[in-house]
C-alpha cells in the first residue's frame, strides 16, 4: 500500500477523481475523528453527527469523477460539516415547531405546516443584503467569510492595512445586524 502522508491535497483529491480508493480511504480516516467531534459538539448529539459524516463522505465518493478541491480538504470539510448541520437545525427547528402546533391542537394532521424556518429564502436574503455593501467592503466580508481567509491575509492579498479590513468588516457586520438583528449569527454561517 502506497504511503499517502506525504501527498499533497490537490494529488489525493486527482487520485479521488480517478476512483483511487486508497486515497478516498486515507482521506476518509486523515479527517473522520475531528469532524466527528466538530460536528457532534454542534449537534449536541453523537448519532446524528456520524450520519452527517456519513453522508458527507458517501457524497464525495459518489461525486469523486467530477469533485474539484478549491483551496483544501480542511476548508472542503470545514464548509460540507457547516451546511450539513445548517441543515440538520433547520429541520429540527421546523420538527419542533410542526410538533408544538400539533400538540396544541392548532394544526390537523392532514394540513400542511408552513415552515417558518426557510433557510433557502433567508440565504438569499442575504446575499442581496451583501451585495448592496460598498465594493471593497463587500470583497473582504466575502474574502472573510466564502474563502474564510484572515484579516492579514485579506490586507495582503488586497494590498490594505489590517485596520483598514477591520473597518469593512466592522461596517459589513454594522450593515447586516441592522438588516436582520438577532438572525444574524445564524445567517453567518449560511454564508460560508
Amino acid at each position: 500500500m502506497r504511503d499517502f502522508s506525504k501527498y499533497s491535497d490537490q494529488e489525493l483529491a486527482a487520485l479521488l477523481r480517478s476512483g483511487d480508493t486508497a486515497a478516498f480511504k486515507t482521506i476518509y480516516k486523515k479527517y473522520w475523528d475531528k469532524l466527528l467531534v466538530v460536528a457532534g459538539k454542534r449537534l449536541d448529539d453523537l448519532q446524528e453527527a456520524e450520519e452527517v459524516l456519513q453522508d458527507i463522505f458517501l457524497n464525495l465518493w459518489l461525486k469523486r469523477a467530477d469533485f474539484q478541491l478549491r483551496i483544501s480538504f480542511d476548508n472542503y470539510f470545514a464548509v460540507a460539516v457547516k451546511f450539513q448541520i445548517i441543515n440538520r437545525l433547520a429541520k429540527r427547528s421546523r420538527e419542533s415547531i410542526r410538533n408544538k402546533a400539533f400538540a396544541a391542537g392548532r394544526v390537523e394532521a392532514t394540513e400542511p405546516v408552513a415552515v417558518q424556518f426557510d433557510l433557502a429564502l433567508l440565504k438569499q436574503q442575504l446575499n442581496e443584503a451583501v451585495s448592496t455593501l460598498p465594493g471593497k467592503c463587500q470583497l473582504v466580508f466575502k474574502m472573510s467569510r466564502e474563502q474564510e481567509l484572515s484579516n492579514k491575509e485579506i490586507a495582503t492579498e488586497l494590498d490594505i492595512s489590517e485596520k483598514t479590513v477591520e473597518k469593512h468588516m466592522t461596517n459589513a457586520l454594522k450593515t447586516l445586524r441592522t438588516r436582520f438583528g438577532n438572525l444574524l449569527p445564524v445567517l453567518m454561517l449560511l454564508i460560508r
